[in-house]
C-alpha cells in the first residue's frame, strides 16, 4: 500500500533527531531492511511500521522527553521545511498550510483536520486533529512529538513558539494552538 510510505522529509527529520541525540544510525538500523547510509541519503522508501520501529529504538536510547523536547526546535531538525516554509509571513496562514496541505502529504497514514475559532479574549485558536487510519501501527511517541513540533512551526518565519495544549493517545492527537 503506497499510503504507508512516509515522505523523504519525515526521514530527514528522523535522521536529524538521531544526530542531535547522538544516536548512531548504524545501531538504530541494525536488523532493518536498509542500512544507515540508505536512511541518511533517503535511497529507499520508509514505511510507517519502520518509522515506528525507529522511533521505538530512538526512544529506548534517548528517552521520550528528550525527543519531544527537540521537536520544539523543528526548524533546526527540518532543513526541507525551512526551505519551503520561510516564504510565509503570517503564522496563521503558515499553520493552516502545514496542517491542511503539508502534514497530510508527509503523513498519508493520518486522517487530519484543521479548524479555527475565536476565543473569548478575541484571539484565534487553531485545532489540529490527527488520527491513524485503520490498519496502521500505533505510535504514542509520534503523537506526543506533534504538539511541540507544530507549536514551533511559526519559528520558521521568526515568530515565537505558540502556546498549545494537547490530548494524545497511541492512535490520535488533538492539539489546540493559540494563533
Amino acid at each position: 500500500m503506497a499510503a504507508e510510505v512516509v515522505t523523504h522529509a519525515v526521514v530527514e527529520m528522523l535522521v536529524n533527531l538521531a544526530d542531535q541525540l547522538d544516536a548512531p544510525l548504524a545501531a538504530l538500523c541494525e536488523g532493518m531492511p536498509f542500512d544507515a547510509h540508505a536512511l541518511r541519503h533517503r535511497t529507499s522508501e520508509l514505511k510507517w511500521d519502520l518509522v515506528v520501529e525507529l522511533l521505538d529504538r530512538l526512544e529506548a536510547r534517548a528517552g521520550a522527553e528528550r525527543i519531544v523536547g527537540l521537536c520544539a526546535t523543528i526548524q533546526d531538525v527540518s532543513p526541507t521545511g525551512r526551505g519551503i516554509l520561510r516564504h510565509f509571513v503570517s503564522a496563521r496562514l503558515l499553520m493552516r498550510f502545514v496542517c491542511t496541505v503539508m502534514g497530510p502529504t508527509m503523513y498519508p497514514m493520518y486522517d487530519a483536520s484543521w479548524t479555527e475559532g475565536e476565543l473569548p479574549d478575541g484571539a484565534v485558536e487553531g485545532h489540529l486533529r490527527l488520527a491513524l487510519k485503520p490498519g496502521f501501527r500505533s505510535c504514542p511517541l509520534i503523537f506526543r512529538m506533534h504538539g511541540p513540533a507544530m507549536a514551533a512551526v511559526p519559528c520558521f518565519i521568526g515568530h515565537p513558539l505558540l502556546a498549545w495544549r494537547e490530548e494524545t493517545s497511541g492512535r490520535h492527537g488533538d492539539y489546540w494552538y493559540r494563533l
